[in-house]
């Protein structure tokens, strides 16, 4: 970076109820960045002094009411997109003095060489002690949780230290959410958008435990993971559904079949439960991946791995019921189609529902 001020990156901070590490947070950045903008989102009125002793050449808007994170951004975003045409991207900083200046600068500085890839300012959670415990685990769950649903690599789901691209704000508006699950959203619209994004460690500073960090554990976290509700309901609904048309079917085909072989109940109840829940699994999936491919294009390729996972299905139950007489078909298959259900969860979404560029 060069000693004059940063213009090409707009700084985006949003503040509720801050303490004086905005202060002097902002006064470290106005040394560095042109373009400053600081949302007060609804804040007490005891806390007004220190949003007006900021640097007369801050932007601040006001919220007349708290609305949240989420909304705070995009009062932000629009208010860049109305007045900083000219800037090429827009960092997002915490206002609790978790980010700091110079690892900022840094991430501006790595957008700068591709300004059409986003950056995220990542903190190291797999060796760094001094991250809370609980932080640590929620992040790392999050990152794999988020790499196996929604094949998104990211190590810090929830930094709030991120450089956008100044073209990627019309969208970002569009995000849906007002508060911390908003923060989420915008990974999924990134995503979906095609734009790209690269990882810049940064330091891990918890003032006083994190005290002034507005999130809530469990209010926040629930919000958070409810992003992930749609990748389960289509298989966990068509799991239900298969288990349950099953063992109604093993119930009244006992006598009436033989267990095993070719048209044994356990086969034949296996193909009728697959068929249907198949078919209702197969409508869904298309709204879960966001396949824009048509139903010629993904249709055989999912009835191949609906074939090829009902035949093991049906085998393997069969099979290891056999040899575990003891043991009700229904647990067996339970057991064994979910470990089938995480292969096919990727499948489906690095082959079957994959998106067209």
């Amino acid at each position: 970076m060069s000693l004059e001020k940063e213009s090409r990156v707009a700084v985006l901070i949003p503040a509720y109820n801050p303490d004086k590490k905005m202060s002097s947070l902002v006064h470290e950045m106005a040394e560095k960045f042109e373009h400053i903008v600081v949302v007060n989102d609804g804040c007490s009125d005891e806390y007004t002094p220190i949003f007006e002793e900021l640097d007369p050449l801050v932007t601040r808007i006001n919220h007349e009411v708290n609305k949240g994170k989420g909304r705070a951004l995009k009062t932000g975003f629009e208010y860049i997109l109305n007045n900083l045409k000219d800037v090429t991207g827009v960092v997002t900083v915490d206002a609790d003095g978790q980010h700091t200046v110079e690892d900022t600068l840094a991430c501006c500085s790595k957008f700068l060489e591709n300004p059409k890839t986003a950056v995220f300012g990542c903190r190291d959670f797999l060796s760094d002690t001094s991250i809370p415990p609980r932080s640590r685990f929620g992040n790392r769950l999050t990152s794999k949780l988020m790499k196996f649903f929604c094949d998104i690599e990211l190590s810090d789901t929830q930094t709030g230290l991120r450089v956008l691209p100044y073209t990627s704000l019309d969208e970002m508006l569009k995000v849906d959410g007002d508060r911390y699950e908003y923060e989420m959203n915008m990974i999924f619209a990134l995503k979906d958008l095609g734009i790209g994004w690269v990882e810049n460690p940064i330091s891990v500073i918890y003032i006083d435990d994190n005290a002034s960090s507005h999130f809530n554990p469990i209010k926040d976290s629930i919000k958070i993971y409810k992003v992930f509700a749609k990748f389960m309901l289509s298989s966990f609904g068509s799991s239900l559904l298969d288990l349950l048309i099953f063992t109604i079917l093993c119930g009244v085909l006992t006598g009436v079949l033989p267990d095993e072989g070719f048209l044994g109940r356990i086969t034949v109840a296996t193909v009728i439960a697959r068929v249907c829940s198949g078919i209702f699994n197969f409508s869904i999936n298309r709204w879960i991946f966001g396949s824009r491919a048509s139903v010629g294009k993904t249709g055989p390729r999912y009835l191949l791995l609906w074939l090829v996972q009902m035949s093991l299905s049906a085998g393997l139950v069969s099979g290891v019921h056999f040899l575990l007489s003891f043991i009700h078909p229904t647990i067996i298959k339970v057991v064994i189609d979910t470990i089938l259900f995480l292969i096919s969860y990727k499948i489906q979404q690095k082959w079957v529902f994959v998106k067209d560029k």
